[in-house]
């Protein structure tokens, strides 16, 4: 059986089986957006190879395709995993599916181009298998996977890239020393003398799980005391459009009033956490999930809308402390918040 017809015998209602890469860890800003590359082999189900002119492709660059069928447009994308030279002078491309229509099959004459990731594309569609995950220059942060779901959510397992920094409207900064080591403090407390700093630590990463371990103090001016929390993180892949968190937090040391600051996850409580982060097309996310804080022995949760521009996010959020407590009350009932931050 030919490689066409083996590509082909996949089944119609069913979405060409993901190929688990990461996605270019450098977009194709700095090519020329007009080279495309004529696809003219196709090796198995998952590798093609493609005829083009131009020289500016690179190994690890996401490309997308373009069916030959007028009005289909893209239909799939592949990660460049070879580029060779022709004898005729122009150059071969060797690329691996990403992921591919559920109507429409990767045909011989199909056209691959450079997609560019710096800026808002509307043709690259939202999805956990697209998320770039590997440092990278330029890349807009709504490709990137969350850092963190906001102050009264909690982070997820992420680590900022080295040398990057997430900086919030009310004065957290967070900075990556390398990919797998991030820090972090907000400036208005150590000010104000409640000194304060926090660490994360990606101990594990895989296509489709990431295990971190983080720790957080701050020092409280009001009482002369200290808290000291140890959390432990969980991202799963769950399907094309969710990610699963899961965060557990331990207070080794806490003070008098922590039940009061239970909407802030990480001062002296301990809590334990799920929740799921859906990926819209336009790659904006809503989170949502149950929390259980064990020292109010309280079950909260919360419901979050995050809009991500290149570099700026924005989230609003209804957030409850205590389900069972049906009144207005960052405490122990239910409140709105949002968050504002910069992602660099």
């Amino acid at each position: 059986m030919s490689p066409v017809v083996m590509a082909s015998a996949l089944a119609m209602d069913e979405e060409v089986p993901i190929v688990m890469r990461e996605p270019a860890s450098e977009p194709a800003y700095y090519a020329n957006q007009d080279a495309s590359a004529r696809i003219d082999h196709i090796i198995d189900d998952k590798t093609i190879k493609a005829t083009t002119a131009f020289n500016d492709w690179r190994v690890g660059e996401t490309v997308a395709v373009e069916s030959q069928k007028s009005g289909v447009g893209i239909i799939g994308f592949l990660e460049i995993i070879g580029v060779s030279n022709n004898e005729d002078g122009t150059f071969q491309v060797t690329a691996e599916l990403q992921r591919q229509s559920r109507l429409h099959f990767i045909q011989l004459g199909d056209q691959i181009y450079h997609i560019n990731l710096s800026s808002d594309n509307n043709k690259y569609k939202g999805t956990t298998d697209l998320i770039i995950k590997r440092r990278g220059k330029n890349i807009s942060a709504k490709y990137k996977p969350l850092f963190t779901q906001g102050v009264s959510v909690g982070e997820t397992a992420e680590t900022l890239w080295e040398n990057e920094y997430v900086m919030s409207w009310y004065g957290q900064i967070n900075y990556g020393i390398t990919d797998r080591l991030s820090v972090g403090t907000i400036i208005p407390g150590d000010i104000a003398g409640a000194y304060n700093g926090s660490g994360k630590f990606r101990v594990f990463a895989s296509d489709s799980n990431t295990f971190s371990i983080g720790a957080n103090t701050a020092h409280v001016p009001s009482d002369n005391s200290n808290t000291l929390n140890f959390t432990v993180y969980w991202d799963s892949i769950s399907s094309e459009s969710v990610i699963s968190h899961t965060m557990f937090t331990v207070a080794a040391m806490s003070f008098a009033n922590a039940a009061d600051v239970t909407a802030v996850k990480t001062l002296g409580t301990t809590s334990f956490q799920t929740g799921y982060e859906f990926i819209g097309d336009n790659w904006d996310r809503i989170l949502l999930g149950p929390s259980y804080n064990f020292e109010t022995k309280a079950l909260g949760g919360y419901l979050t809308y995050v809009k991500i521009w290149d570099r700026f996010h924005f989230s609003l959020s209804l957030n409850s402390t205590d389900v069972s407590s049906f009144k207005l009350s960052a405490t122990d009932g239910y409140y709105v918040l949002f968050d504002a931050y910069w992602r660099f």
